[in-house]
């Protein structure tokens, strides 16, 4: 019996900058006209830590530079990663695609806001926890691998 990969990988970032968090209003989905954090689905042979980067700025044209695991979600079908990423460039704009607003909302307002879906509420809340400790990526890489192919937070 044939083994086939049924889990998906998926990358999202929380980029705050002067107090204010980068959230998009999603246009489909149970997030349809809320505010929630960028992030997508991994491409063939992709890491979550660039499938972050790649997305925040395919869907808000920001760039960032991705800092530290902060949480991970797992389903039956996915695992989602969330990253802290340092805010590079840009200024927040649409992709008109999968959002239909980029914005930088000041973080308080963002932690209380019906507008902004629950979990990525809670994970702005527990971000900035000051005694929450993250997992930052090592330098180690396997022998058997690359660094574009081997991740590992410690």
């Amino acid at each position: 019996m044939a083994m086939e990969n049924n889990t998906k990988r998926t990358g999202s970032c929380i980029v705050i900058n002067d107090n204010k968090v980068l959230l998009v209003k999603h246009t489909y989905g149970a997030a349809a006209g809320k505010y929630l954090i960028p992030g997508g689905f991994s491409e063939i042979n992709e890491l979550p830590e660039k499938t972050a980067e790649r997305e925040v700025f395919e869907e808000t044209g920001v760039k960032v530079n991705v800092k530290n695991l902060v949480a991970v979600r797992f389903t039956t079908e996915e695992v989602w990663c969330v990253f802290d990423a340092e805010y590079l460039s840009g200024e927040p704009k649409s992709d008109l695609r999968e959002n239909d607003s980029a914005i930088f909302m000041d973080l308080d307002q963002a932690m209380e806001s019906i507008d902004v879906v629950e979990t990525t509420r809670i994970l702005l809340k527990s971000f900035i926890d000051s005694k929450k400790q993250f997992l930052t990526k090592s330098d180690f890489v396997n022998s058997k691998f690359t660094k574009d192919t081997w991740q590992l937070f410690i």
